[in-house]
């Protein structure tokens, strides 16, 4: 029982961001985003006819589209004191989730403040049906203290502790910053992404506690302001994270990539001292490099965009960053500035320099591909040499060869009729025909031979030269 509450209107904000469309992704792929996005919202009632009603909504190349049109919010099934907020930024899904707790339940306004908060967050995650924001989600804690002296930061405390969203959690090594907004005091907490897997699983949560003589007027219209404002600056800063994230997973790539190319390039030197030359075994390295190369040059490319995209949203945050100042003159947000000079100081200059040297990784890739394929083609050359050769000869040993039976046939018609002569009016017998065949035959092939000697004598002479 607590009869003396913390805080007035105690309301915990869960931001989930999706992408609509990831990198090459198919059209499959696209709807079952779309499909995932909206399960949170209507689980099992989500009809492929209402899918396709939602999917009209999404006005293309839209910054800012509030995707349940003139209603703009769903809301919890009754006591319950919540709602759904679906919109869509540019090429990213944004659900905003809000509960205050239960209306007209005085069982809940006898809970502490603690019970309050730790029921409200229940209350949520059921709400999101255990669909995670793939992209990066964020929570925002506020409420108007109850008392004029109440010191705000031990609140934030109580209120962090209440929660528990953050594994192990501890205020000393989780807590990152402070500010004032609207005479609120906002607390930053936090918990960096420590498993390597390309998604953005950064821990974030902001809590702001009004002044305890901000009036109800008052209060409703900065909370208006401020999440119009918060539901983009938070998508920023998830595609930063985001971005950064995928840049890590590239160039794990890249190193991967990289440890395969020397590997190679340190066995070609075996490959061209081997005698005789293994031709299919250089063609399927030239095959297995080139396929490396547009792997490599390709994850470049996405690497390089990820520094544009980083860069871009780092403008975006914090230009939103101070719009959300000039709202108020007073503010002091200098802690969410700092995540806008980290982005560009660390994440930005990181993934310049890898981009750097991971690109000199061609250099030796691209050499090797040129010299396997110049080995190649010089051996494709001499192979086509010798055999062009070999023709050469061939044709002058044949071409000589007939020549030389055509001239020695009456010659060795004669020679055979002086060794076997044939008595007048005699047929000639069938022993001279075959004796006067093969001495021809044999004749001119031995001319064919010394022909062709003198010829690959000569053209071996002339190689040489």
């Amino acid at each position: 029982m607590n009869s003396s509450p913390q805080l007035i209107y105690p309301t915990v904000d869960l931001f989930l961001y999706d992408l609509v469309d990831g990198l090459g992704q198919s059209n499959e792929q696209i709807q079952e985003n779309r499909r995932r996005f909206w399960q949170r919202i209507y689980q099992d009632g989500l009809s492929d006819q209402k899918l396709a009603e939602l999917q009209d909504a999404e006005i293309p190349f839209s910054s800012y589209i509030e995707l349940l049109g003139a209603e703009k919010i769903e809301r919890f099934k009754y006591p319950l004191d919540g709602y759904y907020y679906p919109v869509k930024l540019g090429d990213t899904y944004a659900l905003q989730i809000d509960c205050s707790g239960k209306e007209n339940e005085p069982d809940w306004e006898q809970l502490s403040l603690e019970e309050k908060l730790a029921q409200i967050k229940e209350i949520i995650l059921e709400h999101t049906h255990k669909i995670p924001g793939k992209m990066g989600e964020n929570w925002l804690v506020w409420g108007k203290l109850a008392t004029d002296n109440q010191d705000p930061k031990a609140t934030a405390k109580d209120c962090y502790n209440a929660l528990q969203l953050l594994p192990h959690a501890k205020w000393q090594r989780n807590y990152q910053g402070q500010g004032i907004f609207k005479r609120a005091t906002c607390f930053e907490i936090g918990q960096i992404d420590i498993i390597p897997d390309g998604l953005n699983r950064n821990q974030y949560i902001l809590i702001c506690l009004f002044a305890y003589d901000t009036t109800d007027a008052e209060l409703k219209d900065i909370i208006g302001r401020l999440y119009l404002n918060l539901l983009p600056l938070f998508h920023y800063r998830n595609k930063i994270l985001w971005s950064y994230e995928q840049s890590r997973q590239l160039k794990r790539t890249l190193k991967d990539f990289s440890r395969v190319t020397q590997k190679l390039v340190d066995s070609l030197p075996d490959r061209l001292h081997a005698s005789p030359l293994n031709l299919d075994e250089l063609q399927q390295d030239l095959a297995h490099a080139l396929s490396i190369s547009h792997y490599y040059e390709t994850s470049l490319g996405y690497l390089q965009e990820q520094a544009s995209n980083l860069e871009i949203n780092t403008q975006n945050y914090t230009k939103r960053v101070e719009a959300i100042a000039q709202l108020d003159p007073n503010s002091d947000l200098c802690f969410l500035k700092a995540f806008g000079e980290m982005a560009t100081e660390k994440f930005l200059s990181h993934i310049h320099s890898d981009y750097q040297t991971l690109k000199a990784g061609l250099n030796p890739l691209e050499t090797c591909i040129k010299t396997i394929a110049g080995i190649i083609e010089i051996e494709k050359t001499k192979n086509e040499r010798t055999l062009n050769q070999t023709v050469a000869i061939a044709s002058v040993g044949i071409s000589t060869a007939s020549l030389a039976a055509s001239a020695l046939t009456e010659q060795a018609e004669g020679i055979v009729k002086s060794i076997l002569p044939v008595p007048a009016n005699q047929p000639t017998p069938a022993l001279n025909h075959w004796a006067n065949f093969s001495l021809t035959f044999g004749l001119s092939v031995l001319i064919g031979i010394v022909s062709a000697v003198i010829t690959w004598r000569i053209l071996d002479i002339g190689r040489t030269r």
